[in-house]
């Protein structure tokens, strides 16, 4: 039987590290078809458990931190089940799941010090790939991705494996500090912790290439606090060679920082970001926005994925790009999930920081009896702490947590604060005796994510296919697609149609049909013929309507229907979907633009020119935009 478990312990390593890599070259799993397969592989793996969930460790997780992590999840699925647009729920509610898979096989079976390590190893490979690709787009060719993928940013800032620059740097900022931390106090040989240095360069260097300024700040931050955590342990295991530590480290800090400094100097890119005038980043208005979103529901906020549009009602001026996610998760999670969630996060906060520094204190004074020996275990503690305070940093600024492959990645560190891996002989509590329960229930959550997952991934196929259809200009394919998705059309020669077909399609997703209408609208306008461009508006309008039935207030789906009566010359109705598009987001310069069109084509010359008039006083209040890059 031991034996069994052991080696179930490698599967569960095998899986975990396949979930990670493959979320993080599928752009971060930012949609879900992309990141479907990792929580499969994820359910997989907690169904698994049940070979193992027998087995007595002497390693136990902090009981405060099960349930603080418990309840915080358990607050965001329930409020993911009960918020009013479902699909824009989703991505949240899998996510909330997948990340309670990591961190539950992280704190019950991936124990050892060992086996952790062997992660990180893999999260370095990751790393490695991000500074690869990201040196690309920094000095050659901005557009460029592996797997086929696209983006958007013409900057030239890297992203890596992601769309956005911003989460690639609170990714390897937070494996670049624990590969510091390793080289420090880790029992590694030589050779091993020389290319480990050179991986940390890569890591901040590939920090720098991003030039976010946020990933910076937490690269600081994370920094620094290594540098507390460390000459801390130093002061109580040898006073002696404290002050010959302070020395040697602030050396290195100062060496480090002047050779970034000069790296800054001489990159024009890093000069603007760094100088760019607080006025001019759109953060400052879009959390305004967001605070204004938290004031309509303050205690258990408006629900998941509601930014989207609660963004853009309260838009300001100063920013026209569309607001899918508020610059700073804290905001975001007190605007979607109100006080209630805000209290959750903090709760969880302090019981891992006091399970952290329990074991920081721990293994500081069993060092203490065999110093200069290192310590493994030790590392990777400070380590992961200094990155969870670098993730606290970055959160106040970038949203790295709404990044499926980042919180993934951070769920397997608070799973190491929860159960730091140290043996111990003492007896179970009645608390921890019940808490323990709870790796019994990790198959049933399997289990429950595989059959969530599984019916929805062939439709998040077919609308993907649809989208890219629809962005290349082909109409015909992204109605098609679309339609297959919904199990409207189904191909017999494609084992994923029969699948769909099996469960009965996905009905729930409100941008098929935009999709669908879209696809018409497009054909309809290239018409030359008034009758033939109404065979296709027609069509468009009962698409766009049954999109709207999903997500009544999606201001997309309201301007395209406008035209579209426009186009079947029901200028009454077209005016009702104009006033509610406005009505959804009245700081909107292109809306303005789209109603002035509407009322051209009536000859009210006169109400033209107001709205004309509107237009252009918002475009002369817009900033420059962040440059977040999107997939194409």
């Amino acid at each position: 039987m031991p034996v069994l478990c052991y080696l179930v312990n490698y599967v569960f390593l095998v899986l975990l590290i396949a979930a990670l890599s493959l979320i993080q070259c599928l752009i971060g799993g930012t949609r879900l078809l992309f990141a479907f397969p990792s929580y499969g592989i994820l359910g997989v793996c907690g169904v698994l458990t049940i070979a193992s969930a027998f087995r007595i460790r002497k390693e136990r997780p902090d009981s405060w931190c099960l349930l603080s992590c418990l309840l915080l999840i358990g607050y965001v699925v329930g409020r993911a089940q009960h918020s009013p647009i479902e699909y824009l729920a989703r991505p949240d509610f899998f996510m909330a799941l997948g990340c309670l898979l990591v961190y539950l096989i992280t704190a019950f079976y991936l124990t050892t010090t060992r086996d952790r390590l062997i992660v990180l190893c893999a999260l370095y490979v990751l790393a490695a790939l991000h500074v690869y690709v990201g040196t690309i787009q920094f000095t050659r060719t901005s557009e460029y991705m592996l797997f086929g993928f696209l983006r958007n940013d013409t900057s030239f800032r890297a992203s890596g494996l992601y769309i956005s620059g911003n989460h690639t740097s609170g990714f390897l900022g937070a494996v670049g500090v624990i590969g510091l931390s390793l080289v420090w106090w880790s029992r590694w040989p030589l050779w091993a912790k020389i290319l480990l240095s050179y991986m940390c360069l890569a890591c901040y260097f590939g920090v720098g290439i991003t030039v976010s300024r946020g990933g910076m700040l937490s690269s600081m931050i994370s920094i620094l606090a290594l540098s507390a955590l460390g000459l801390t342990v130093i002061r109580r295991v040898n006073r002696e060679r404290f002050v010959k530590a302070v020395a040697i480290w602030g050396t290195v800090l100062a060496l480090a920082g002047g050779a970034g400094g000069f790296a800054a100097l001489h990159s024009q890119l890093i000069q603007a970001r760094v100088h760019q005038d607080s006025t001019k980043d759109a953060r400052w208005y879009n959390w305004q926005a967001t605070l204004d979103q938290f004031h309509v529901a303050p205690l258990f906020g408006t629900g998941s994925g509601t930014h989207l549009f609660y963004g853009r009602l309260f838009r300001r001026p100063q920013i026209q790009a569309d607001p899918v996610h508020s610059h700073g998760d804290y905001l975001e999670l007190l605007a979607e999930y109100g006080i209630a969630g805000a209290t959750g996060l903090g709760l969880l906060l302090v019981a891992h920081l006091r399970s952290g520094f329990r074991a920081f204190n721990f293994l500081a004074r069993r060092l203490r009896n065999s110093y200069p020996q290192k310590s493994n275990t030790l590392a990777l503690n400070i380590g992961v702490l200094c990155a969870v305070f670098g993730l606290m940093a970055h959160s106040v600024v970038d949203f790295n947590m709404h990044i499926p492959a980042n919180a993934l990645v951070f769920a397997f560190f608070f799973g190491i604060l929860a159960n730091p891996g140290i043996a111990t002989e003492r007896p179970e509590t009645a608390l921890e005796k019940g808490v323990a329960w709870l790796r019994f229930g990790l198959p049933i959550l399997g289990v429950g994510v595989c059959a969530l997952a599984i019916p929805k991934y062939p439709g998040e196929y077919f609308f993907e296919k649809s989208r890219v259809a629809l962005r290349d200009k082909n109409w015909m394919e992204a109605i098609t697609m679309a339609k297959r998705g919904l199990g409207e059309t189904y191909s017999e020669d494609f084992w994923l149609d029969r699948w769909n077909k099996r469960f009965g399609g996905e009905k729930k997703n409100p941008f098929a049909y935009f999709y669908i209408g879209e696809a018409n609208r497009s054909i309809g306008t290239q018409m030359t013929n008034r009758f033939l461009r109404k065979t296709y508006f027609r069509p468009a309008v009962d698409a766009y309507l049954k999109s709207l039935h999903l997500f009544p207030n999606d201001e997309n789906t309201l301007i395209r229907l406008g035209q579209c009566y426009d186009g079947l010359e029901q200028f009454n109705e077209a005016e009702k979907q104009f006033a509610k598009a406005i009505q959804c987001d009245p700081n909107l310069e292109i809306l303005y633009e789209y109603y002035a069109a509407h009322l051209k084509l009536q000859g009210k010359e006169a109400e033209v020119a107001g709205i004309v008039a509107k237009a252009k006083a918002l475009a002369k209040q817009q900033i420059i935009e962040l440059g977040n890059s999107e997939l194409k």
